[in-house]
């Protein structure tokens, strides 16, 4: 048994000596010549540069742009996306008329939607909080949907000779048994509409991160542009931890949780 915490630090251990032997080999291969300087800083000069930038008020400003339209859109596709996704899974016929319809918006690539909502919206956190809305709702409704179908019929069936109501039957079976579903349907959307958000501001030139880093890149700072996209990529290392551990915690009680634990 004490061999399974030595196993969990020795695969931290190896994860962060990979980042630091690629760290290194990006700094090298800069120095070196391998990478063009006119195009690559230095990994030195882009981690100085992302030190700089924390102790600016308006990279503060730009990055609680971003991450509020971010938590605005991800919580409304989640507020629209979870009871929708239970009333299809539940209502058969809903179910088989709208998937053609859910199957067809769902894989229109959403930053193809980006100039309509730019013409309606104008470069505005509005745009970003729509935008962030069609991406995220597609994979909470259609995974939550997906959960509810999975529900053992056996335990309708219970819940239907006991005299259950509708609301206590959607409370103790139908939520619980397509709680994995969602949460993964959430846990998706999350790193969608943070993508988004970055994209929205990148090509629709929004205010946030993604505008901020667009303007280094025009003014020929490289190291600053390069340090703005370290930084999305930790935000998004960020948001992927807190979610795999918010699933943990929620489905500590579920069976592929407690054999993973185990």
């Amino acid at each position: 048994m004490a061999t399974r915490p030595l196993r969990g630090y020795g695969r931290k251990a190896s994860g962060a000596l990979t980042i630091v032997v690629a760290l290194a080999a990006w700094e090298l291969a800069s120095r070196t010549g391998v990478l063009p300087g006119s195009v690559f800083p230095t990994m030195s000069s882009t981690f100085g540069a992302l030190v700089s930038l924390l102790g600016q008020g308006k990279f503060w400003q730009a990055l609680g742009l971003t991450m509020t339209s971010w938590v605005i859109g991800l919580a409304i596709a989640a507020f629209v996306g979870i009871p929708l996704g239970l009333l299809l899974g539940r209502v058969g016929f809903l179910y088989r008329s709208t998937r053609l319809l859910i199957d067809f918006l769902s894989t229109i690539p959403s930053v193809s939607v980006i100039p309509v909502v730019l013409l309606l919206f104008g470069a505005t956190t509005q745009m970003k909080v729509v935008l962030i809305v069609y991406g995220a709702i597609w994979p909470i409704l259609v995974q939550t949907a997906y959960g509810v179908r999975d529900t053992d019929r056996v335990l309708l069936d219970t819940a239907r000779s006991y005299s259950l109501t509708r609301l206590r039957s959607i409370r103790y079976i139908l939520v619980p048994s397509a709680l994995p579903y969602i949460i993964t349907g959430v846990r998706i959307a999350a790193v969608i509409s943070l993508l988004l958000a970055v994209s929205s501001e990148v090509l629709g030139s929004a205010p946030g991160i993604g505008m901020e880093m667009v303007l280094a890149q025009s003014g020929g700072a490289l190291a600053p542009t390069y340090a703005y996209v370290v930084l999305i990529g930790l935000v998004g290392v960020a948001v992927y931890l807190a979610f795999n551990q918010l699933s943990s915690r929620l489905l500590s009680w579920h069976p592929s949780e407690r054999g993973a634990a185990a």
